[in-house]
């Protein structure tokens, strides 16, 4: 059972032992919740002046950051970023589950969730989020960056 303070930090899972989704751990006991569920790699989408890792994170997993854009960048997000996730996502899949996130975990991190599954899972770009709506509510995800999905 979580402790007080570990059930505001959300995981959910995408596929089960595989990929988790979630906001950025920015506690020791969030990252004691990743550990307890398994997670044994994170990938964090967004810059550490947006979400600073809490300390400890990279001796506790295999850890890579990829800064993504997100709405209040400026700039769309393009298809080569997104294969850059896929394959940086592919590389921590090794060491076991991966934990992705963002800051809120709303549009980076569920799109590279959403590449995830039309990529190495074959589901339609719809079929994706209609599934990853289910198990991750908070997903929203920019038309724009959707559109990037039936590229791949």
């Amino acid at each position: 059972m979580p402790s007080p303070g570990q059930s505001r930090f959300r995981l959910d899972w995408v596929l089960v032992q595989e990929l988790a989704v979630g906001p950025a751990p920015r506690a020791e006991r969030h990252l004691d919740r990743l550990a307890d569920a398994g997670v044994m790699a994170v990938l964090s989408l967004c810059s550490e002046l947006e979400a600073p890792p809490p300390p400890g994170q990279e001796g506790r997993f295999a850890c890579c950051r990829l800064v993504l854009p997100d709405h209040r960048a400026g700039r769309a997000l393009t298809l080569g970023e997104l294969e850059q996730a896929l394959t940086t996502l592919a590389e921590l899949r090794q060491q076991g589950p991966v934990y992705v996130h963002c800051v809120a975990a709303m549009e980076r991190s569920p799109l590279v969730c959403l590449a995830w599954l039309v990529r190495r899972h074959g589901l339609t770009p719809q079929r994706a989020l209609d599934y990853l709506w289910q198990v991750h509510p908070g997903t929203n995800p920019l038309p724009g960056q959707l559109a990037l999905l039936s590229e791949l």
